[in-house]
């Protein structure tokens, strides 16, 4: 048995790429960690806030240094 079929795994899906690519922007801040914010580049200002993904910057990461 591989590493990928042990038992009580769920079978993967592939999903394909989305036709957009990601913007990203650090946002410093004097308190606090900076944060990271990953969004299309046609998102509002509004959007960016309240529908995507902010991070702490510390724990971003090359994708590159990933694979």
């Amino acid at each position: 048995m591989s590493a990928d079929s042990a038992a009580g795994d769920a079978p993967r899906s592939t999903v394909p790429a989305p036709d957009y690519a990601l913007e990203s922007v650090v946002v410093r801040r004097d308190r606090g960690p900076n944060r990271c914010t990953c969004y299309p580049e046609d998102a509002s200002e509004e959007a960016r806030l309240t529908t995507w993904l902010s991070v702490d910057a510390a724990v971003v990461r090359d994708l590159d240094s990933m694979r």
